[in-house]
């Protein structure tokens, strides 16, 4: 089945059942698909022909939801765009995604305004706000289009920096995009009459799989929130009687930090389970969030390249695991071969929804599928019983001067226990003669705070004196990607002064490190 049947089948069978909830906005599954029928045809009116790229750049709505049906039931190839990528980079990804149109709004036209006339494949630009594509809507038919769509038929490209650390464009057809939203639904037991409260971009590919498509092929309804505080997600819950959470690691470490007294003034026993990916989460925080909330967490490990391999499901569940594989799996050592239960090394995957490849870079796309098993860059290890645990990407891997191998999160872990930290980041910085130098990044809690000394000598009493961070530099909130992920390849950017005792031992705020 493709997309565009998933939403028609949905939408007939109950029309009148809302499907997205944004505020005081909602909209039913009968509207959501008169409206992007009319998306669509106002499209094909437009000129575009089946298979054109059409590039969205759009505010987390309704509208991105309707816009993307649009495009696709129309027969075109969604370009995917986040929207925190500056105009310089907003401008490479259409031009090497050769979109022809542009779906957009007026904030970002602004913003891109110097950057349009220069892109040669780009022959339309659609600002959504303007009355004149509020009028071309109001007269286009709100009937299916007659495109035959097949599910081989490419239907989106996402872009990502991942495997290879530079943005590529991973291209998915209809059948590999609708390939473990079924899975997934089913392994959490979403239901039609649940209430999705989304935290996830659809810009990313679990969310557009997993919480749009998954809740589309149940009938679910889908709360959106545009920005992402604790206290966004609680009013939500109360209001809408959300029944399940998606978001990423770092939200949940927020809404675990919830104090007491703030929880109990929002009824949040509708909540049955949240559901993570995108990151390592840290079993004790997501036990202290499943305690404090009441629910259930469940974990999900996937690739923009190769969607969800890996699902926590109610029969089979273990925090801090992403629960167990659900294609083939091998765990290969740096000379390719499989290492043994227990034993770390990197995840390599076969699956049917697996990407088509990178767009226009086929060298690349041989880096990574081989054979037709996709090697992730990912550490992993699994256990006697199965489960699979998520340990570090290879390139977030800190090597210190001597070699040695630091693992960022058994750092942050650490830190993260301090009673005064809110947030950790641990990463291996160049400071231009020293090679990696591992520095610890913190932020505190609201009105807490701790010395230097005092994480110094918590990594101390916890961890072997390698990993002890060589720097502790404190921020007002750790950098994020758009997703919700620790910003790392921003923080590596960073350069820091040292300061130096006489013998060139490095300090801690001015102070020196004697480890």
């Amino acid at each position: 089945m493709n997309i565009n049947q998933t939403l028609e089948n949905t939408a007939s069978e109950i029309p009148r059942k809302e499907a997205i909830v944004f505020g005081a906005q909602r909209i039913t599954y009968g509207e959501l698909d008169a409206a992007s029928n009319s998306v669509a045809n106002a499209l094909l009116d437009l000129g575009m022909r089946k298979g054109d790229h059409v590039a969205i750049l759009m505010s987390h709505g309704p509208e991105w939801v309707v816009n993307y049906f649009g495009v696709v039931k129309g027969g075109g190839v969604a370009v995917l765009l986040n929207t925190a990528l500056k105009a310089p980079e907003l401008e490479a990804l259409l031009r090497d995604s050769d979109s022809r149109i542009l779906i957009t709004e007026k904030i970002f036209l602004e913003v891109l305004s110097s950057v349009l006339p220069c892109i040669p494949s780009l022959e339309h630009v659609i600002d959504v706000d303007a009355d004149s594509h509020i009028k071309m809507l109001a007269h286009s038919s709100s009937s299916s289009p007659t495109i035959d769509i097949r599910d081989d038929d490419d239907a989106s490209i996402i872009y990502t920096s991942g495997v290879l650390g530079r943005q590529k464009g991973a291209v998915h057809t209809h059948a590999s995009l609708m390939g473990t939203p079924p899975i997934v639904s089913a392994s959490i037991q979403r239901r039609r009459e649940d209430v999705i409260i989304d935290l996830v971009r659809f810009t990313h590919l679990f969310g557009l799989c997993e919480v749009l498509l998954g809740s589309i092929i149940t009938g679910s309804a889908i709360v959106l929130i545009r920005d992402f505080t604790p206290r966004a997600v609680l009013k939500a819950v109360n209001r809408e009687k959300g029944n399940i959470i998606f978001g990423v690691p770092a939200m949940y470490n927020a809404l675990a930090m919830v104090r007491d007294g703030i929880l109990r003034r929002y009824d949040l026993s509708s909540l049955r389970l949240a559901v993570t990916a995108g990151a390592k989460s840290f079993p004790e925080l997501m036990k202290a969030l499943e305690d404090k909330f009441g629910l259930s967490l469940y974990e999900v490990y996937g690739l923009t390249e190769i969607s969800a391999v890996s699902v926590s499901t109610f029969d089979s569940c273990k925090l801090g695991t992403v629960g167990k594989p659900i294609c083939a799996l091998k765990i290969v050592d740096d000379n390719g071969r499989q290492v043994h239960r227990g034993e770390i090394g990197e995840a390599v995957f076969k699956a049917p929804w697996a990407m088509r490849g990178y767009h226009k870079a086929p060298e690349l796309t041989a880096q990574v599928l081989k054979d037709g098993w996709f090697y992730t860059g990912d550490l992993v290890r699994m256990d006697d019983e199965g489960y699979l645990e998520y340990m570090e990407k290879k390139s977030f891997i800190i090597v210190t001067s001597s070699g040695l191998k630091i693992g960022p999160s058994e750092v942050e872990f650490v830190l993260l226990s301090h009673p005064s930290v809110a947030e950790a980041a641990y990463v291996g910085i160049d400071d231009g003669y020293r090679g990696q130098t591992p520095t610890a990044f913190v932020a505190f809690k609201e009105g807490q705070h701790a010395t230097a000394e005092d994480l110094y000598g918590l990594c101390y009493q916890n961890l072997a004196d390698f990993k002890i961070p060589k720097r502790i530099e404190f921020l007002d909130s750790i950098p994020k990607t758009a997703s919700g992920k620790i910003d790392r390849r921003r923080l590596k950017e960073r350069r820091i002064a040292w300061g130096r005792s006489g013998d060139g031992t490095p300090m801690i705020d001015g102070r020196f490190i004697t480890a």
